[in-house]
């Protein structure tokens, strides 16, 4: 017997329901993809990342019954319950309306770091509305849901439909914020990853005060280079470079527990480095000019997420060291519409739901 779809606007009239989750930076992250980790779950595959203060908001708000409307401040769309397009710029959000089997609601979006910078945006989107919507839904008796259980959902969601290459690893800094390693453990019956708490907020200060992160002016495009990345993979033609990705994650972490920052630096330049042989698409000459002066400084260098675009980040040796890199990388950055520095911490809330 098919459920009724349930009316969420008398409950939003009440009080609107916001949702938020930080983005991330990330050393090894393309190991989270299934077609990595499920095949050498021996190593284990791994990545740590960080996840960064700038959020992504869900706000959910009354709307006509029967209808669903998602917005930013850029475009909007609607449709019935029952003729929602899974083909559209918001296909993600409505997969997941789609999901709960509700309607009467809107979905309004706001970003504080630019959309698709390669910090994670749509497994920090996927996140933030299933915590909203499950949040309007306990008024059906629906119990809340668990950090692991939203993870696992939001990343089904959007690994199911092929929107995109998706593993957890944007979904679970998105989550659960902070500094952490994880291993992929997608055959395990119970939990698909394992967390290790790298670093303790008391100990934040001293990695914000070496980190720079810049957006380049460009959105980035990573389903090329995670096709490519895969393919080679698969065929053992770029196998060996990507164990020792994998390596690389596991001495990062090692780094950050012993605050060795100039290993830690070399660290995630020497996986930039491998990547961009691998596929030299994923670094841009803008991207190019910011990691020469970068390694003038003795800095680590790496472009976030699939690269071709987006964010690109550095780890200084000292905060002084970081002070300098923002002042030449502005000098670059200012030439080109719309790129900037952003102004980026270490997040250690994760996701935040309020009503």
């Amino acid at each position: 017997m098919i459920q009724q779809s349930r009316y969420l606007g008398d409950i939003l009239k009440e009080k609107e329901i916001i949702a938020s989750a930080p983005c991330r930076l990330d050393v090894s992250g393309t190991w989270d993809l299934k077609a990595f980790a499920l095949l050498y779950e021996h190593i284990p595959p791994t990545t740590t990342n960080m996840a960064l203060s700038p959020r992504t908001y869900v706000c959910l708000k009354p709307f006509k019954d029967k209808w669903i409307r998602i917005s930013d401040d850029t475009a909007s769309e609607e449709y019935r319950i029952d003729d929602i397009h899974f083909d559209t710029r918001f296909k993600l959000i409505f997969a997941i309306a789609a999901h709960f089997n509700v309607h009467g609601f809107e979905i309004q979006l706001s970003y504080e770091s630019p959309p698709r910078s390669g910090l994670g945006g749509s497994g920090v989107l996927a996140i933030t509305a299933i915590a909203a919507i499950n949040k309007a839904c306990e008024a059906f008796g629906e119990p809340e849901f668990s950090k692991p259980y939203i993870i696992e959902l939001a990343h089904n969601i959007e690994d199911g439909l092929r929107y995109s290459y998706t593993g957890m690893q944007d979904q679970c800094a998105a989550a659960y914020g902070g500094v952490n390693k994880w291993h992929w453990t997608y055959a395990s019956p119970e939990s698909k990853f394992k967390r290790i708490n790298l670093l303790s907020p008391p100990s934040f200060p001293a990695l914000d005060s070496r980190l720079v992160v810049a957006y380049i002016g460009r959105s980035h495009t990573s389903d090329d280079v995670n096709s490519q990345q895969v393919a080679w993979f698969l065929n053992g033609r770029t196998r060996a470079p990507w164990f020792r990705i994998n390596e690389i994650a596991n001495e990062f972490a090692e780094a950050l527990l012993a605050s060795d920052w100039e290993k830690a630096g070399a660290l995630i330049s020497e996986e930039t480095a491998i990547r961009c042989e691998l596929v030299p698409s994923r670094i841009t000459p803008i991207g190019e000019k910011l990691m020469e002066i970068a390694h003038t400084l003795k800095a680590g260098f790496s472009t976030a997420g699939a690269g071709n675009g987006g964010c690109v980040w550095a780890l200084c040796r000292e905060p002084k060291d970081a002070v300098d890199l923002k002042s030449y990388w502005s000098e670059v950055l200012c030439k080109v519409e719309t790129a900037k520095l952003l102004d980026v911490k270490i997040d250690s809330k994760g996701l935040i739901v309020s009503k």
